[in-house]
């Protein structure tokens, strides 16, 4: 929501290391990024394991449209939670556990994981060349897999709008951040079909 920012490796190093020194836990929200959406079933995975967390929050995803969240803690953690703890009023709910179960099935499948890296490739090299043809617009490309955000030098609202007209929903995210945050499922046609649309509408804010 800031914009696509990718925290480094030596922050969150930094990080995990100062919550153990002051005795705190450190908490990762893979809520939006987690479930494959990097390319990895969890987005934290290629962080040093010193970087990982002690508790972490999935959703989403997790119910495919059906509300189900979950917390996951590591040993440290869970030998210190009591029976009572962590309460939740619909927690346990058999028809959003046999939904997540099944989605853990079918998110963690090799095979989608390696075509999420093949559809962010696609978006990354349309990407640099909205950057060659627009160099005074588009600053900077963020992002993994398929959470990316496409930074851009003035507010967007105008090429938002020219997208929307076009048939093409874009949203923003922190300050002039085009995101783009698709259906894993997405095919590399309407991929192109979208970004043909979205250069089309900032040529169009450009005149």
């Amino acid at each position: 929501e800031a914009g696509v920012q990718i925290a480094s490796d030596e922050f969150l190093v930094a990080l995990a290391k100062r919550t153990r020194e002051v005795g705190a836990v450190l908490i990762y929200d893979e809520i939006q990024c987690g479930l494959s959406r990097t390319g990895t079933f969890w987005a934290h995975r290629n962080l040093p394991k010193e970087a990982h967390p002690d508790v972490l929050t999935t959703a989403k995803a997790l119910g495919n449209g059906f509300p189900v969240g979950a917390v996951i803690v590591n040993k440290r953690v869970g030998e210190k939670i009591k029976v009572g703890d962590h309460g939740t009023t619909f927690g346990g709910n058999p028809l959003a556990c046999r939904l997540a179960h099944y989605m853990v099935s079918q998110l963690s499948r090799p095979e989608l994981q390696a075509d999420v890296l093949v559809k962010s490739d696609v978006f990354r090299d349309r990407f640099r060349k909205l950057q060659d043809r627009f160099p005074d617009l588009v600053a900077e490309v963020r992002g993994r897999g398929l959470i990316l955000g496409l930074q851009l030098t003035q507010d967007p609202a105008a090429i938002v709008q020219a997208a929307r007209e076009r048939g093409l929903l874009i949203i923003t995210a922190g300050t002039n951040t085009l995101r783009f945050v698709p259906s894993l499922t997405i095919t590399v046609g309407e991929i192109k079909q979208g970004l043909d649309i979205l250069e089309d509408a900032m040529a169009a804010t450009l005149v």
